[in-house]
């Protein structure tokens, strides 16, 4: 309810429980508490002092009614700590997130999170933040084809600070062209606190094989599908594949031979084979001719 010297008693990114003292917070009587108001003419310089309220002024008006007033810094919930605010925990949290639009989505992941005071704080400042030690989601956007390879309640792999995190479907909402895709996970990593968008890629099924652009493949009349494999002579071979997993761009096939739906064994590309990345119309057209699918006509 008044300025206050800060002392931080708890780190950063760590877990504490419900009753923890995180911050002390001394009375500053040197401070004018009437003079921490609006400071809505403060220059971009004075915004970046700490003890000035136009740094956090835009932040305290979006975050209104939703934080937990302290006078003895004591964490009322458990969780991790975090010592930065960005305005935007209003909105993205587990009890309102699922009800934005994606324009909602990236006008708050766009924010830029601000440290809260290391040493004074006038009345109303943002001092810490507790973030729930239970699940974080994930939300992103696919065409309604993409999101087919999607099932709730299955799992798929996210890549975090260059390692790979198992995650699980915890929703999928098809609109008319494109989906919303809801991962969820409890595991937590190092920026997790500040960050609100993630450049990361998203692995739904994995397998080993051979990787081929899914533009080198093509279907043939008899509903084969295949790829142009460049024999001795510079001609284009058609021959079969056989795909274990795909992303939509680029997909694993298997290699040297498989079993196709009737239980024959079938030859396929290897590891050295010269694979035609953009079939020419050509080579389309010398499928309906009867085109050899066979492998063994490369040798």
């Amino acid at each position: 309810k008044y300025a206050s010297k800060i002392n931080r008693l708890a780190e950063a990114d760590k877990l504490v429980k419900a009753g923890t003292r995180v911050i002390e917070l001394t009375r500053d009587e040197k401070a004018d508490p009437e003079a921490q108001t609006e400071g809505t003419e403060e220059t971009a310089a004075a915004a970046e002092d700490e003890t000035n309220p136009g740094r956090y002024r835009k932040i305290i008006d979006e975050l209104a009614d939703t934080p937990v007033v302290t006078e003895d810094g004591i964490a009322r919930e458990a969780g991790y700590v975090s010592y930065y605010v960005d305005g935007a925990e209003a909105k993205l949290n587990t009890k309102s997130f699922e009800g934005l639009q994606k324009r909602d989505y990236k006008s708050l992941s766009d924010k830029r999170a601000i440290e809260t005071p290391t040493k004074k704080c006038g009345r109303g400042y943002p001092v810490f933040k507790i973030v729930s030690n239970s699940k974080w989601y994930l939300v992103f956007y696919l065409s309604n084809e993409a999101a087919e390879k999607y099932t709730e309640g299955g799992t798929v792999d996210i890549e975090l600070n260059g390692e790979p995190v198992t995650v699980t479907v915890h929703r999928i909402e098809s609109g008319t062209k494109t989906s919303r895709i809801t991962l969820t996970c409890k595991s937590f990593f190092d920026g997790f606190l500040e960050m609100r968008s993630l450049d990361t890629k998203v692995t739904v099924s994995s397998a080993q094989g051979l990787v081929l652009e899914d533009a080198s493949i093509v279907e043939a009349p008899d509903g084969k599908r295949g790829v142009f494999v460049k024999n001795k002579l510079g001609e284009h071979v058609f021959t079969p594949v056989s795909v274990k997993a795909d992303d939509g761009v680029k997909c694993v096939v298997y290699s040297d031979i498989y079993v196709d739906a009737d239980g024959n064994f079938v030859e396929t590309i290897g590891t050295y084979d010269e694979i035609v990345a953009s079939p020419s119309e050509d080579d389309i057209a010398s499928l309906k001719k009867g085109g050899s699918s066979d492998k063994d006509d490369q040798n």
